[in-house]
Formats: structure tokens, sequence, C-alpha cells
């Protein structure tokens, strides 16, 4: 039982990019062409290259709708992903069962993923930042980047080209926001211009203040009060005589939420209760391109980052010894390819080959303990063909990884693999031109590998003795002397039908099915779980790691109407053959959640008004670790409103609710424990959450 708390783009030849983009993003796109009238007139530019099976396109207009705040908010809608833990600094996002310290996330071509502790302030991003998302759940191609166990995430943010409205060369954008269940007042504003040479420029920034969250039963959760602050500077030069030039740096920093953030409040001590902290991002990127129209084989895309994530303690801790501790995760990389395009035997060729490097540095410093560092580097070589033979579509390729890891007490590692992937899409059907009917098979392998891995920054004292923390404990790396890296080896396939003029002339449908498995053998296991448990090891995990399961995706639509559903059962089991759960060393490697339907209903009521319903309903997990109990089902509903009284956006009047009944639950994918008095706890999520938007343009 939960106890609470006490408290214009240019495509390739022939319908190449027209089918393949309507694969990855088939329901995003239905949406978008049935309610396109709902958003400002965007510019995408000549970069839509040729997506793999096994990526697909969040949709953002669903995530708008809901007033989408973070993470959790912005993803609830995919049956691939399950979070947890409703404070903002202890999200944790999993892709099909495993955790996001185990999936590649990027933001403007920037790996992303502190590992500072217990997930604080590792992957933040701003929603209403962003132009697209993109979703890698299947086997990752070559070119998608390294260490991809789990999957991918790419996090793009708008420019200044997307916001313009016709006729406009500059533009302004002021919004209040204001949220109930944790008595948010926010505010955000952004100005853009593009000069008559294309340089287009923006500046962006957003404010929260908000108090305690509210659980469904009525108490404030303590600890769970924030002061966030996002900010975005971008520069954009595109197709500029066959040149793009983007350059930006964002912010992402939050004041507040308790030390242990992903943990119950009613399981920690003072010192894990300690709420005076800062979690704070600073991501820089330079991307250039230069794609010769004349010359097919010549798309030249070079990218390079700085990735900084903090996390500080201040005021008066109850214990000295923390006062003033520092965490960072520090990411420097870059990444060149080429991308060469031409037809051969009726066969259209896209053929990427480059070279990308990370080099990632944890930090633990403080008043208390001397400066200690631990570093992890990778550098990769890459191809992958994509070919479209019209109703057969072809993805190969492979990556070569060299990585050497440095740990903080001066153990090493290093090592080097090569990880291969296939996967194709088959129209078994004959498409109807007229109707736009489509049959689809897929199916995809692959392998990704991880030599380089850090230690949480937080835990690198736990290499040495105390109380100084010079001297290192005795320590083991690898069985027998060996440390072997993790390999994720993935398959899935599925059938994908999409047609128009199912019902009536003007709609449309479709129907997704998917089954998937990932084996991800050889995890290196890092002990120190617990206030004074040691790091004295770092050793291959016993035996393998599984995810198996099934998504199922649908939608409907016409000029007024969109209905999307999807329901996934996610399986996965830990090293030892148990269900993973979220304590103790599965904490860090993936979790169990129960059956997830969701159901997404828009209606475009008049010209000024959209109404929405979204409901997300998860099944009793009944498979367990043995001697722990199940996890309860629940279900939560939540309506929209949005008024746009002006057909050019100018004005937006957004009210959603969030958890209708205010119903009190946990996600299954939140830390749960059980209490010495037998009890188990779990973080709550918010209860009834009624959020106002009013967001106005120039």
């Amino acid at each position: 039982m939960l106890r609470c708390p006490p408290l214009a783009f240019s495509l390739a030849p022939r319908r190449l990019r027209q089918v393949a983009l309507a694969a990855s993003a088939w329901i995003a796109a239905s949406a978008a062409a049935a309610m396109e009238a709902d958003l400002p007139t965007v510019q995408v530019s000549a970069e839509a290259d040729m997506p793999d099976a096994g990526t697909q396109a969040l949709d953002l207009d669903a995530a708008q709708r809901r007033l989408a705040r973070d993470m959790q908010d912005l993803l609830r809608g995919e049956p691939a992903v399950q979070s947890g833990t409703g404070t903002r600094n202890g999200q944790k996002i999993f892709l099909r069962g495993l955790d996001d310290v185990n999936v590649l996330v990027q933001l403007d071509g920037a790996r992303q993923g502190a590992n500072l502790l217990h997930h604080q302030a590792r992957v933040g991003v701003d929603p209403f930042l962003l132009k697209r998302v993109r979703l890698t759940t299947g086997p990752a191609p070559a070119d998608a980047g390294p260490a991809a166990l789990g999957g991918a995430i790419a996090f793009e943010t708008v420019d200044a080209h997307d916001l313009l409205r016709p006729g406009q060369r500059h533009g302004a954008r002021l919004a209040a926001l204001g949220d109930s269940a944790d008595r948010t007042r926010g505010i955000l504003g952004s100005a853009w211009t593009v000069t008559d040479q294309g340089l287009g420029l923006l500046a962006y920034t957003r404010r929260e203040l908000s108090d305690r969250i509210r659980a469904g039963n009525g108490s404030r959760l303590p600890g769970t009060e924030g002061d966030l602050t996002t900010a975005l500077l971008k520069a954009t030069v595109l197709e500029a005589d066959g040149h793009t030039l983007r350059l930006s740096w964002e912010r992402w920093r939050n004041d507040g939420g308790y030390f242990r953030a992903n943990f119950p409040w009613d399981s920690n001590n003072a010192i894990q209760a300690w709420d005076d902290q800062r979690q704070q991002r600073d991501t820089f990127s330079v991307r250039h391109r230069y794609q010769d129209r004349a010359r097919g084989w010549l798309d030249v895309q070079t990218s390079l980052y700085h990735n900084l994530s903090r996390l500080e303690l201040w005021g008066r801790p109850p214990l000295a010894a923390t006062l003033g501790d520092d965490w960072r995760t520090r990411s420097l990389g870059w990444d060149v390819r080429n991308t060469a395009r031409w037809s051969l035997g009726g066969w259209l060729h896209e053929l990427t080959v480059g070279v990308d490097r990370f080099d990632d540095r944890n930090q633990a410093s403080g008043w208390a303990i001397p400066t200690l560092r631990e570093s992890a580097r990778n550098t990769g070589v890459y191809v992958q063909d994509r070919v479209d033979g019209g109703a057969l579509r072809l993805s190969f390729g492979a990556r070569w990884d060299r990585w050497h890891t440095t740990y903080a007490n001066g153990y090493g590692v290093r090592g080097q693999r090569t990880s291969p992937n296939a996967s194709l899409e088959w129209d078994v059907a004959p498409t109807d031109p007229a109707r736009g009917d489509t049959w689809t098979l897929f199916a995809g392998v692959g392998e990704s590998v991880r030599g380089a891995k850090l230690n949480q920054a937080a835990w690198l004292t736990k290499y040495f003795l105390p109380p100084r923390y010079t001297t290192p404990r005795p320590f083991i790396l690898g069985r027998d002397g060996v440390l072997r890296p993790e390999v994720a080896r993935q398959q899935q396939a599925g059938l994908r039908v999409h047609t128009h003029g199912l019902w009536t002339a003007g709609d449309h449908a479709g129907l997704q099915v998917q089954r998937y498995r990932i084996r991800l053998r050889d995890y290196q296991i890092i002990p120190g779980e617990g206030p004074t448990a040691p790091t004295d090891r770092i050793v291959n995990a016993p035996g393998d790691i599984v995810s198996q399961g099934w998504e199922l995706r649908a939608h409907w639509g016409n000029a007024r109407w969109h209905v999307e559903g999807s329901w996934s059962r996610p399986r996965v089991r830990n090293y030892d053959g148990q269900p993973l759960d979220t304590t103790g060393e599965s904490a860090r490697v993936g979790v169990s959640t129960g059956p997830r339907l969701t159901l997404d209903v828009q209606h475009r009521w008049s010209e000024a008004w959209t109404l929405g319903y979204q409901l997300t309903a998860v099944g009793r997990l009944r498979e367990a670790p043995a001697g722990r109990p199940p996890k309860p089902g629940y279900a939560v509903h939540g309506l929209q409103a949005i008024w746009q009284p002006h057909a050019d956006g100018r004005f937006r009047l957004t009210l959603a609710v969030d958890n209708l009944t205010d119903k009190l639950y946990a996600e299954h994918a939140s830390v749960r424990l059980r209490l010495p008095d037998g009890r188990e706890t779990a973080m709550p999520e918010p209860g009834r959450s009624v959020r106002v938007l009013a967001d106005w343009r120039f």
C-alpha cells in the first residue's frame, strides 16, 4: 500500500524522403496535418535525412496542449518511455525499461547525462524551447552516437527562423504560467530577428517559483519547492551558399529539491533531506553543415560541444563535512561526418561516414575532501548506408569504438570493439497513391557498446578511506583482472499500417504493432549504495539483463478530430533473473512496470477553440522481486482547452487539468522502499494540477 509522506525543406528525388519520413513520424505527422492551424508557421531547412525503422518523432503538439513543464510531462504519452519521481530535480526516464544512464541523450548535438548523484540534474530540458524530439527505441544506427545501450533521445531547440510568421523579420513572445499543484508562478519571454543577410538571432529565458508539491490526499511534500531558471542564446545562418551554421548556449538551473531526490521523503535522514542545493547545466554547441547540391557526394556536417553539469550544496547542512560540496560532470566532444547520395540500378543510396569523440570527466570537491577526478574517453569511427529501392528500404552499418577510463583511485581500463546493425522496411501490400494506403513490415537487429563509464561524482570519495579521503581502499577491477565492456544486443520487428478514407472521405488512420528484445551483457556493477558503503570493486554482472515486450500504437483523425492511443507491456529482468526494481544495485539499471495504456483525444471545436482529453492507465504489477509486494495500478485523467482568437496565433490561452480526480498514486518507475516498520513507501505524484498559460506573440 502506498504510504504518502507526512507532508521550406528540400527532399531527395523520388518518394525516398516522403516514405521514410512518414515511416518515422507517422502519428505525429498525421496529427500535425489535421491541426496545422494551431501552430505558428515553421520554416524547416533542407536537413531531412532518411530515418531508420527504429526512430520516431515525438508529438510536441500534445505536450504543448497539456502544458508540459519538464521531462516527465514531455514524454508521458510515449509507450516506450516510463518515468518516475514527481520532483523536478530527481526525475528518472526509462526507455523500454532501461534507466536513462544507459541511454544516449543529446541536446543540439551535445551529449547529456550528468552522473552527479541519484539522477540529480542528469537530464533537464525545457519543453518550451523544443522544435523536435527524436526517439530511437530500436537498434541504434552507427551514426546515432556511442553507448546507446538502451536507445537514444535527441532534442533540438528552435531557431529564430522557425518562429517567424510570413512577412516578419523580427518578433517576440511573452507568456505567464501558473500551476495549482505546487503553486507555481512562472514567466517566459523571448525575442528573435533575422537580418537581411539571413542571420537569425534568438534570446529566451524562463523563470518559475514553486512551492511544495501537493499530493493526491492533499498533503504537501517536504523539500519539493524550487526555483527554476532556463535560458537560450542562439545564432543561426541557414542555406547561405550551401552553408548552415548554428551556435547556441543553453542553461538549465534549479535551486531546491531535497538531496536524495528520487527516494521517498520519509526514508531520508537529516542529510539526505537537505534541500539547500543548486543543480545547473550549461551546454555550448557549434554545428556547421556544407551541402553541395551540384555534387550529391558532398554533405559535410561538423559539431563541437561542451556540456557542464553541477550540483552544489550550500546553506548550513546538518553535517558540516558536506558544506560546500561541489560535484561536476563535464563532457567535451565533436563529430565530423560526410553523407554521399547517389543512385545505382534504381536504388538510392545515402552513405554516411564519420568520426566522433567524447571526453567525460567527473569531479568532487569540498571543504572536507580533496578534489577528486575520474575520466572516460571514447573515439568512434562509423559508417551507415541507407538504401531506398521503393517498396524495400534498407539500413546497415557498423561503428568501431576505442575507449580509455581512468578511475579516481588510479585504476583504469581500455579496449575496443566493433558494433554492427541492420534494419529494413518492406511495403508488402501494393500502395494506393490515391488513398495513401501502406502496409509495411519492419525489423532490425544491432549492437551498442559502452566501455567508457564513470562512477557518480558524489561517490568518488567512496574509493578512499575516511576521514581525509587520500588513501585508496583495497580494490578489485573486473573478474580475473579483466573488466569487459557492456554490450547491448537489440532486436525488434513489427507491422505498420496507414490508410485514408477509412470511415469518411477525409479521415486518416494508422496502426503499428511491434515486438522487441534487448539483452544487456556484462553490465558493470559499481557498488556504493548507502551513506557508508564503499566502492571497493567494479565487476561485470554474472548474468544478462533482458528487456522485452510489446508496443502498440493506433490513431484516427480528420479535420476536427484526432484520436491516438498506445499500449505497452515491458518485461525487464535483472542479471539475477529477478524483475528489476528501483532499489539496491538495480536502481541504476532499469525498472519493471505494469502494462500501460494511454489515450489522447483532440477536438477542433471551432476556429478559435481546441479541446483535449488524456488518459494514462497502468495495470497492477504482480511480477516483483522475491519478498516484495506487487505495485498497485492507477488511472489518471486530464483535460485541456485552448483559446486562440487570432488565426496568426498572436495570443493563445491554454487551460490544462492533470490528475482530474485528484488520485493519490506513485509511478511504477519511482523508487519504493520498505521502512523499518514493514510498510512500503514511494514518492507520490502531484495531485490535481490546474495549469494556465497566457501566451502573447508579437
